[in-house]
């Protein structure tokens, strides 16, 4: 028998139990998908605190009294969100073309976006303390260190782990605390006014 040939109320009364199944499997369908972006959503952190941009914690005019009137901005890379926490850097260099002798200043945040991306900041920044090496530095951030090997400065600033380096490209080991703090004047003043408390 050929289904063109039926009326539409005989189609159905004959075909009703096809189309119950179709309108379950399409109802099926829906309430996976459903509940595949409803998990998706619930999985992804939730972001409370908009990512601190290294750049903005230390600009061009401000790396400028650190390095001269030639400084080049090198790289600014937008906060890349990982899990509870994002990540931004930002360098700038004294325009000097001879590399050995270039001067450097680097900055490189971690924010945590939520509480738990705080959290996280704070145990990590203090299990990242290397046991060798480091000198502890009152008065800067929440806590801070400078790591002498790697000429770097790790400060813990509300929820921003924010590591400095100022100096010489070619040789971090050159960098020295001093000038690591004249840097931190500028970045931490900064953080001020870029919370997102």
């Amino acid at each position: 028998m050929n289904d063109e040939n039926i009326p539409e109320e005989k189609y159905i009364v004959t075909h009703k139990k096809e189309l119950i199944i179709g309108v379950a499997i399409s109802v099926g369908v829906i309430a996976i998908i459903i509940a595949m972006v409803l998990s998706i959503a619930a999985s992804t952190p939730k972001v409370v605190y908009q990512p601190t941009k290294a750049c903005d914690l230390l600009t061009i005019e401000e790396s400028k009294d650190l390095l001269g009137e030639k400084t080049l901005q090198s790289g600014e890379k937008t906060p890349a969100q990982s899990g509870n926490t994002a990540s931004s850097q930002c360098g700038y260099t004294d325009g000097n073309p001879d590399t050995d002798s270039m001067l450097v200043a680097a900055v490189v945040v971690r924010s945590g976006v939520n509480d738990k991306g705080v959290e996280q900041n704070k145990t990590e920044f203090t299990a990242g303390k290397p046991d060798q090496g480091v000198e502890d530095v009152k008065g800067v951030g929440d806590q801070a260190y400078y790591n002498q090997k790697l000429g770097q400065l790790n400060i813990l600033d509300g929820r921003n782990w924010i590591i400095l380096s100022y100096g010489p490209g070619a040789s971090s080991e050159e960098n020295t605390l001093d000038d690591s703090l004249k840097m931190a004047q500028k970045v931490i003043t900064s953080t001020a006014s870029v919370s997102n408390f």
